[in-house]
C-alpha cells in the first residue's frame, strides 16, 4: 500500500500553514518587549510596488525668492535645486522551518496533531524573525561594505561629533557605524561634514544628559519636545491607545532610566509641575508614554558599540510619521510552499522572506536622541 507523498505532504502543509496567518505569536520570548514586529510593522509600515532603492525627497535650501521690494524694482529670480534624494538600499532577511515527510505520515487523519506539528515549528521560526529585527533595528550597518543590515533608528538620530551638545540642538550630522573602528557615514546618502556645513536641515536634535537622571532631564526632554515639534495628546488614554494618532510617538529607553523617571514620578510636586507622570502602569512624559527597550541595554561605556554609536542610557524620541519600515510589494513576510532537497528528501522546508528599508524622511521633525555622550568619532 502506497504511503504518502511529497507531493500531497507539501499540499498538506501548505493548506495548513495558511491557517496559521492571523495567529498572534505567542511563546517564549528572549527580549521583555517586541516594538519593532508588533508595533513597526504593523501600524508604521509602508508597502512600495517596487525599485532597486527606497527613494525619498526632502527640501533642504532655499532659494531666496522671498524678499521686500520697492516700486519698479528689478525682478531678478533665483533658479535653484532645493532638493535633495533620501536613498536607502534594501536589505533582505529570511527565516525557515522544516518537519519531516515522515512526520506527517506519523500524524495523517489527525489534523489538529499536523496543525500543532506545524504550528510549533512556525512560531519558533517566527520568534527567531522577531529577535532578528528587534536587535538589527537599534543598531547600524558594521561599515562601509555592510549591504546586510539595516538603516536602524541610531542611524537617523545620532549623537553630536564634540562632547559640546549638553544643552540641546540639532547637532547630530553623520552617524557611526556598529564599530569603533570604521568611522562615520551619511545617513540617507546625503552628504555632512562632521563640522555640520552641510544641509544643517538635515541634521537631528542631540543632548547630553551626562549621567544626570534626575529633574535636570525632564528640562532636555521639553526643550527636545518643543525643538522637534513632538505633539502631546490632551488625553493620555489615547497616548497608550495603538489605534490613536498619538500613537505615532513613542520614547523609547533603558530600565535605568526608567528606574529614575519612575521614582521622580513617584515625588513630583509642584516644581516638577505635570508632565511627568503615570497611566495604565506606564511612566508617561507628556503623556505620552515611554517605553523599555532591552536592546538599548548598554553593559558599558565608551569602548561598547552601543556607546560608540548613541551613547549610554540613550532616550529616543521618535516619531513614526517621519520614521518609518518600507517593505517591497510582494516580500512582506512572504510564506514560500515547502519544498525538498537533495541529500534530505524526506525532509520539508518552509522559508519566510522580506524585503525591507528603515527610512526617516525628516530627521529635524523625525525625532531626537538625548543620551551620556560617549562618540569617540
Amino acid at each position: 500500500m502506497a504511503g504518502i507523498s511529497i507531493e500531497q505532504a507539501v499540499d498538506l502543509g501548505h493548506a495548513t500553514l495558511q491557517s496559521f496567518e492571523q495567529d498572534a505569536f505567542e511563546m517564549a520570548l528572549k527580549h521583555q518587549t517586541y516594538e519593532v514586529l508588533n508595533q513597526w510593522f504593523t501600524k508604521d509600515k509602508i508597502v512600495l510596488d517596487g525599485g532597486d532603492s527606497v527613494k525619498r525627497y526632502i527640501s533642504l535650501k532655499d532659494t531666496g525668492n522671498a524678499q521686500q521690494v520697492q516700486l519698479y524694482d528689478t525682478d531678478t529670480p533665483n533658479v535653484a535645486n532645493v532638493d535633495a534624494d533620501i536613498t536607502v538600499n534594501w536589505t533582505h532577511a529570511q527565516t525557515s522551518f522544516s518537519y519531516s515527510l515522515k512526520e506527517i505520515a506519523m500524524n495523517a487523519g489527525n489534523k489538529v496533531r499536523v496543525y500543532n506539528l506545524l504550528k510549533q515549528r512556525r512560531l519558533n521560526a517566527f520568534r527567531e524573525f522577531a529577535d532578528l529585527l528587534e536587535e538589527l533595528a537599534w543598531r547600524t550597518p558594521t561599515s562601509s561594505t555592510d549591504k546586510l543590515n539595516p538603516y536602524g533608528i541610531p542611524t537617523w538620530l545620532c549623537q553630536d561629533n564634540s562632547d559640546d551638545g549638553e544643552t540641546g540642538d540639532f547637532v547630530g550630522t553623520q552617524a557611526n557605524y556598529w564599530s569603533t573602528t570604521d568611522g562615520a557615514f551619511n545617513p540617507g546618502g546625503i552628504v555632512q561634514t562632521t563640522e555640520g556645513t552641510d544641509f544643517p536641515r538635515w541634521h537631528n536634535y542631540y543632548a547630553d544628559h551626562a549621567a544626570k537622571l534626575d529633574d535636570t532631564l525632564l528640562k532636555k526632554l521639553r526643550r527636545a519636545f518643543r525643538k522637534t515639534k513632538f505633539q502631546s495628546p490632551m488625553f493620555a488614554k489615547q497616548a497608550i491607545d495603538p489605534k490613536s494618532n498619538f500613537s505615532k510617538f513613542r520614547l523609547y529607553t533603558t530600565s535605568t532610566v526608567l528606574d529614575e523617571l519612575e521614582e521622580i514620578a513617584t515625588k513630583s510636586d509642584d516644581r516638577l509641575g505635570a508632565d511627568l507622570g503615570k497611566y495604565a502602569g506606564r511612566v508617561i512624559f507628556k503623556n505620552v508614554p515611554v517605553m523599555y527597550i532591552d536592546s538599548l541595554e548598554d553593559n558599558s561605556g565608551v569602548s561598547t558599540q552601543q556607546g560608540y554609536v548613541y551613547g549610554g542610557d540613550p532616550i529616543f524620541g521618535v516619531n513614526h510619521n517621519h520614521f518609518y519600515p518600507v517593505i517591497l510589494k510582494g516580500e512582506n513576510f512572504r510564506l514560500n510552499k515547502p519544498m525538498s532537497k537533495v541529500g534530505q528528501h524526506n525532509v520539508l522546508t518552509v522559508y519566510i522572506d522580506l524585503s525591507y528599508a528603515y527610512v526617516c524622511d525628516n530627521r529635524r521633525t523625525g525625532g531626537f536622541l538625548i543620551s551620556d555622550y560617549h562618540n569617540e568619532g
